[in-house]
């Protein structure tokens, strides 16, 4: 199974996000076929890599969407692991058999633009007679390919902002609700992936101790 990460425009830490994302997945899943990566290339990225450029030229839940099409139109594998450059798996698993999580349902009020966006997601499944679980969790998401291109009707306007993940795991899974694993130090969860709210502090140094070797998806001397 190939694995999915769009990446922004750049990070703050000289995407050693992505490096250590990419280490805690070589340890801990076997059954990677490719890696591919969307959008900013990082240096560091081995020739194995499969990339793909795609511009950042809307709000982020256009983006997201459109560069997770870039990589099924570019034959990505049918399934696929859809994950995040801040995402660190702590345990080994098998991508082809991850299961999908959901943290509750989505709320009605919003505080910040990121939440409006999952809201006004829940009110199209609503009217759709769909749950409306919210699958924004931190951690990856085994994706259909053929399913994902469903998705494409919910984007034709683009002043109607949605959430493919949130939309993608009603409309399709069967997910398991689990409580969210993002925080300033490193901990274990039923997800088996961990998301750091201080990259600069306690989380940086435990990666590093627990991935000091480059994965194969890094060059030797990058």
């Amino acid at each position: 199974m190939d694995v999915l990460y769009y990446i922004g425009r750049g990070s703050h830490h000289q995407n050693r996000e992505l490096r250590y994302s990419l280490r805690a997945l070589e340890k801990h899943c076997k059954d990677v076929d490719n890696v591919w990566v969307v959008g900013n290339k990082p240096p560091f990225l081995a020739d194995n890599v499969k990339y793909l450029w795609v511009e950042d030229s809307g709000a982020w839940w256009q983006n997201a969407y459109r560069k997770t099409m870039a990589a099924i139109e570019a034959g990505i594998s049918a399934d696929f692991l859809l994950m995040n450059d801040d995402f660190y798996m702590l345990k080994d698993f098998t991508a082809a058999r991850y299961p999908h999580y959901h943290k509750g349902d989505i709320g009605d009020a919003a505080k910040n633009k990121y939440q409006e966006v999952i809201i006004n997601t829940r009110r199209i499944l609503e009217k759709l007679g769909k749950p409306f679980k919210h699958y924004g969790v931190h951690c990856p998401m085994r994706v259909n390919a053929a399913k994902y291109k469903e998705l494409a009707r919910f984007y034709q306007d683009e002043n109607q902002p949605v959430s493919a993940r949130c939309l993608y795991g009603n409309l399709f899974c069967k997910g398991k609700q689990v409580k969210d694993n993002k925080g300033a130090a490193l901990k274990d969860s039923a997800t088996g992936c961990y998301s750091s709210q201080d990259w600069a502090g306690d989380a940086l140094k435990q990666l590093q101790e627990l991935y000091p070797t480059p994965s194969k998806w890094e060059k030797d001397d990058a």
